[in-house]
């Protein structure tokens, strides 16, 4: 889980790219729409807050006219997956390989923030577009406000995070074949220097995405990967190796983020002192 930098340039102008690389009756169309589809750029625009993005109001559009604009993303056009391509390659390299949803899986696919169901004109607007694994995208949905207005999910592009860890890991060990591994859950707690009425949208945007039962189901992975990191050490004493990993967490931490389940993981295993005996050379 981590913050997204929007990718630089005027929104208007790679919506005018991909328009213009539209030929026939639907370039046409397209083109005669131009002026209103910059004027409804400009009402998210100035809604783009977190306190505003939940205001933004749908228009109605003619079915052919919503064909017309789903279109601009759900081609192949050249425009659009340079923008797709600068959106990504935006991100800072540590993290632009993992999904900030949820920091579990690859970033394949593209999420609409405001549902493009709802929101044909921001289909191809470059703040509406959330690189994200399939497994979020599917769970979002065209979910994006409850019943009373708030909103679901967590904008990563301008909702604040907190800056202490908020995933407390419960970790209780047995012995399978001769191995100790471990049996994982997660709990979400809020720090106490964040506000509780915005830890409600994290709380929110766990839920809607299954988080804590999806943290669980990868952990014995991330348990194997450091593992193997362990082991790799060729550690004799507990206090050498307890070091190493200590300083591998902090890289870590410097790349994936305090937020990271990974990292939550990590610094619980690191203190299980039985573990790090395990994985101690002979």
């Amino acid at each position: 889980m981590h913050k997204l930098r929007r990718v630089a340039g005027v929104p208007s102008n790679y919506l005018a790219d991909i328009i213009g690389g539209k030929t026939g009756p639907r370039g046409v169309r397209l083109t005669a729409m131009v002026v209103g589809l910059n004027a409804r750029y400009a009402v998210l625009q100035a809604a783009y807050t977190p306190a505003g993005i939940n205001g933004v109001a749908t228009q109605a559009w003619t079915q052919v006219e919503k064909d017309d604009l789903l279109h601009c993303y759900e081609s192949t056009a050249k425009a659009l997956e340079e923008l797709k391509t600068l959106i990504t390659e935006r991100q800072a390299d540590g993290i632009r390989d993992f999904c900030p949803y949820c920091g579990i899986g690859a970033p394949r696919q593209f999420d609409h923030y405001l549902p493009k169901v709802e929101f044909p004109e921001f289909s191809v607007h470059s703040y509406n577009l959330v690189p994200c694994c399939g497994s979020c995208n599917g769970l979002k949905g065209e979910t994006w406000l409850q019943s009373n207005g708030a909103r679901v999910l967590i904008n990563f592009y301008i909702d604040s995070l907190p800056t202490a860890p908020m995933l407390e890991p419960d970790v209780q060990w047995s012995v399978k074949k001769g191995k100790r591994v471990p049996v994982v859950s997660f709990d979400l707690v809020r720090p106490a220097s964040f506000s509780a009425a915005k830890f409600a949208l994290i709380e929110s945007h766990f839920e809607k995405l299954e988080l804590l039962a999806r943290y669980k189901d990868q952990a014995h992975t991330e348990f194997l990967a450091l593992h193997d990191a362990a082991l790799a050490r060729e550690a004799k004493t507990v206090v050498v190796l307890r070091k190493f990993l200590k300083n591998y967490l902090e890289q870590r931490e410097k790349t994936l983020g305090p937020l990271n389940w990974r990292i939550a993981l990590y610094r619980e295993l690191i203190m299980h002192t039985p573990f790090l005996q395990d994985c101690l050379k002979p």
